[in-house]
């Protein structure tokens, strides 16, 4: 390397592209290189190195651009597309580059039960996969992204700015930055090495849902139905939100509800529509 006579630049872009991780810092730092390398007869062999990385590495890239058109393609001709069709009490979208652990957390969160193939091999995710997760007797929808390229970029941005919640999974603090444009509704950091159980506690918190429960209007002395509730976001969290998530014929038919919980001033306190509730209320629906 003495022979090439090259200054303390190119060895600091060197440097920068051997710790490289994604093929755009790569090509960033060999044409730092490129432009640095002093060009006289020893830095010949050299120089057509640096150009031969550049242009395997541009390679790879047009593949990856036919790859990624044939899968849409493939999609289409089967009628699926990359957008998940909402289910549950909120979307989640876990996005993350190559390796991030992304379907790993989507098997663990799931019990294992959203199929999305988890391997060490990049860009094995070829499609949103969806799958629910459980917490507090809440569902709530995950859907698994392909790892973030250049070219698919905008596609995986759209479904997660679509989401409730995006969680972005990084292997370290310095991968936050990649992120930085994403501007979704809901933004959580997280890691694939988190404990599952605090990983879907952290989620749920994330998404502030208010829980309320339902209690049959029909029987005064029966209890509220803890094992279904229903989540609202705050800001849609009225008794009349409650009613139209329940069935829309109990929005249309709605006269009173009667309120127990944190929010009533005293038990079965009779509400209107537009009445806010508290997270663990339970609402009794009267119609007209």
């Amino acid at each position: 390397m003495a022979s090439l006579n090259a200054g303390p630049e190119y060895y600091a872009a060197e440097g920068k592209y051997r710790d490289a991780k994604t093929d755009e810092e790569k090509l960033r730092w060999l044409n730092e290189m490129l432009s640095l390398c002093p060009k006289h007869k020893g830095s010949q062999s050299i120089l057509a190195d640096i150009r031969d990385k550049i242009s395997r590495i541009h390679a790879e890239q047009a593949r990856e651009v036919k790859r990624e058109a044939a899968r849409k393609a493939a999609r289409s001709a089967r009628g699926t597309s990359d957008f998940v069709k909402r289910a549950g009490a909120a979307q989640v979208a876990l996005v993350g580059a190559a390796n991030s652990g992304k379907s790993f957390v989507l098997n663990a969160l799931t019990n294992g039960h959203a199929h999305s193939e988890s391997t060490p091999v990049p860009f094995e995710t070829q499609h949103a996969v969806p799958g629910i997760m459980v917490f507090e007797k809440v569902q709530i929808q995950l859907v698994d992204t392909p790892s973030v390229t250049m070219q698919n970029k905008g596609t995986i941005y759209s479904i997660a700015r679509a989401a409730d919640l995006t969680v972005v999974l990084v292997n370290d603090e310095s991968e936050r930055t990649a992120f930085s444009d994403l501007n979704a509704k809901r933004t959580l950091f997280a890691s694939s090495r988190e404990d599952a159980a605090a990983l879907k506690k952290k989620i749920y918190d994330a998404l502030g849902l208010v829980r309320v429960f339902t209690k049959n209007p029909r029987d005064p002395h029966g209890k509220p139905d803890y094992e279904h509730p229903i989540a609202l976001f705050p800001g849609n969290a009225t008794v009349i939100d409650a009613a139209r998530e329940i069935h829309k014929e109990l929005a249309r038919d709605f006269a009173f509800g009667r309120v127990w919980g944190s929010s009533a001033k005293f038990a079965g306190q009779q509400v209107g529509a537009d009445y806010a509730l508290r997270d663990g209320d339970v609402i009794e629906i009267h119609l007209k």
